[in-house]
């Protein structure tokens, strides 16, 4: 593969990181969507490099899951779905595209981690822009819970309080929401199918948390 030729170690990395980054930020201005299956990131790689993403991965030392790599590398949020292989991958927040590079390019690694630490203590959640369907719907309430935990780690996260915040985010009350994608649903039920949440009632109220893995 032209592009990764010559590369140390920690460059080929970096190199990776960034030509995902970029599939990321292209589909997206594309879709209007900042959400992109991890298969089809796969098959952009693929298209540009004719080298399996999985494969790269592996030569990186992530042999258990290209999960793994968006996870420690920091730079990206994952929603997860009922199948482990697929899930979706977005940019931490939101950028013009080569304004990140261009940074990271001149920084040190210490300083990169610093910036790349205060980008994830100041989490804004990666909403989608239309809710059109249930998943677009459970992907905006991981993600306003998600930015609950990481800027406000001793709130708890209840249905009032997530309810709030959804009004916030989009003008409206999300029980209309929830009639025009999955009318025949509460929240709370709806909470409780989804993988990544842990839903449990304290003391007459649902208290909402994020599973760890």
């Amino acid at each position: 593969m032209e592009s990764y030729q010559d590369l140390s170690s920690y460059s080929l990395l970096q190199q990776l990181l960034e030509d995902l980054e970029n599939f990321v930020v292209i589909e997206s201005n594309r879709n209007g969507n900042p959400w992109i299956t991890v298969s089809k990131l796969s098959e952009l790689f693929y298209e540009k490099y004719k080298v399996s993403l999985e494969e790269m991965v592996k030569v990186q030392g992530y042999n258990d899951s290209l999960k793994s790599l968006f996870i420690s590398s920091r730079r990206f949020s994952i929603y997860g779905t009922p199948l482990p292989q697929e899930f979706y991958v977005a940019l931490f927040q939101a950028a013009v595209p080569g304004s990140y590079h261009s940074q990271a390019g001149a920084e040190s690694s210490e300083k990169l981690s610093a910036r790349l630490a205060q980008r994830i203590s100041e989490y804004r959640p990666i909403l989608v822009p239309k809710i059109k369907s249930v998943n677009d719907l459970e992907i905006a309430l991981m993600e306003i819970i998600k930015s609950l935990m990481v800027n406000h780690p001793k709130q708890c996260v209840t249905i009032a309080v997530l309810s709030r915040k959804f009004r916030d985010y989009y003008g409206q009350p999300i029980r209309p929401v929830m009639r025009g994608v999955c009318p025949d649903m509460k929240l709370i039920d709806l909470l409780q199918t989804i993988l990544n949440l842990h839903v449990q009632e304290v003391d007459s109220d649902w208290q909402i948390t994020l599973k760890t893995y």
